[in-house]
């Protein structure tokens, strides 16, 4: 039971990080987009892009405590989250891009041989092994 409710609270809190570290993210970047140039236009899709991405974090955490016995390494093992995220990152973008979801505005630098957008390229990869940290230094009080 105290492993579970361990896991619940650890969940919980990396939930919250990536939630906030995604949200200032999302709206950051958001003018690198076509037609998201002013913060009343891109807000309501920055704040379901943040939900996606803690469905992603989340999701990352399900399926090492789902395949893996020895869960110790994901909030040690940053590195390996870091290629999680850029991995999770390309797929999300080219498959984006190809269906017309979004398109980068000119100011958005572009990896060459992926054709996708750097910056939302970096944020799965930082944001995704930093909200681990994060969720694993944190103090939760009640």
């Amino acid at each position: 039971m105290e492993q579970l409710k361990a896991k619940a609270t650890y969940a919980t809190k990396l939930a919250i990080i990536a939630f906030l570290l995604h949200l200032v993210w999302e709206n950051a970047q958001a003018p690198l987009y076509a037609g998201y140039q002013s913060f009343s236009r891109h807000f309501p899709m920055c704040l379901m892009g943040a939900i996606g991405d803690v469905g992603i974090t989340l999701s990352v955490l399900a399926l090492v405590w789902i395949f893996k016995k020895d869960t110790s390494w994901i909030t040690t093992d940053f590195f390996m989250l870091a290629i999680i995220g850029f991995v999770i990152a390309v797929v999300i973008e080219q498959h984006a891009l190809l269906t017309g979801k979004w398109s980068y505005a000119l100011a958005m630098p572009i990896i060459p041989s992926l054709k996708i957008g750097l910056v939302p390229a970096i944020q799965m990869t930082v944001l995704l092994p930093l909200s681990f940290y994060l969720a694993k230094s944190a103090k939760m009080y009640k």
